[in-house]
């Protein structure tokens, strides 16, 4: 990616600015803030305007994210060819599915394997395209699954790999899952935070901040 980004989300843009390449962003809030639905705009707008995505469905599996965005009318079947998934949570019911195409499954449980899978999604997306968007809803539930210190160790090689292919990226993290001390050390890793508490959106980017009203219709999110 070789040009500024703009994520196509016009409210979005404006309290964001355009972003230079490798520029990771974190999206906090509380449950129920509309975290996970600006996380699946971001990722049909990127596929829209012609960007090859990484998605890492941690959340819920890839046949979820379909649904999520079918009630949209973001129908991102139709870009089969640019969207690269790392499914991990559908293997918990029992067996890991067998990986099909560009889609990847992997294990909540299974950082090691977690990353082989990025590596090789970035590398092959900068190799095919020289560029990338990537989004990882949400970081939070590997908390649920990792000791503290190795998830951070895994957000910060995720990172880097994203960085390395001049990629921009949106992990999503839920409020209130880690303690404090790792929650405070959580931003760090990231150049923009993005917050959402419901009503309000803000962005701080080189230490500056500016904020939006959002809300969430059937198109989306609304943003100022």
């Amino acid at each position: 990616m070789s040009e500024n980004y703009s994520t196509g989300i016009a409210g979005l843009d404006a309290i964001l600015g355009e972003l230079e390449p490798g520029s990771i962003m974190l999206l906090t809030g509380p449950p129920k803030a509309g975290k996970t639905v600006l996380a699946t705009e971001f990722t049909y707008r990127a596929l829209q305007a012609g960007n090859p995505c990484l998605f890492i469905a941690a959340e819920y599996g890839y046949r979820d994210l379909q649904r999520n965005t079918m009630a949209f009318n973001w129908f991102i079947q139709s870009f089969a060819d640019k969207l690269h998934v790392i499914d991990l949570p559908t293997g918990l019911a029992g067996g890991r599915p067998q990986d099909s195409g560009n889609v990847r499954y992997s294990a909540l449980q299974n950082t090691t394997d977690l990353m082989v899978k990025v590596g090789i999604s970035t590398r092959s997306l900068y190799l095919e395209e020289g560029t990338m968007v990537s989004v990882f809803d949400s970081a939070s539930i590997l908390l649920a699954f990792n000791p503290p210190k190795l998830v951070m160790r895994v957000l910060k090689a995720y990172n880097d790999r994203v960085r390395e292919a001049g990629g921009i990226a949106l992990v999503v993290y839920t409020e209130g899952v880690a303690e404090k001390d790792i929650e405070d050390e959580i931003p760090g890793l990231f150049d923009v935070h993005i917050h959402m508490d419901g009503s309000v959106m803000s962005a701080v980017r080189g230490g500056e901040g500016m904020e939006a009203p959002y809300r969430i219709t059937d198109q989306g999110v609304n943003v100022g």
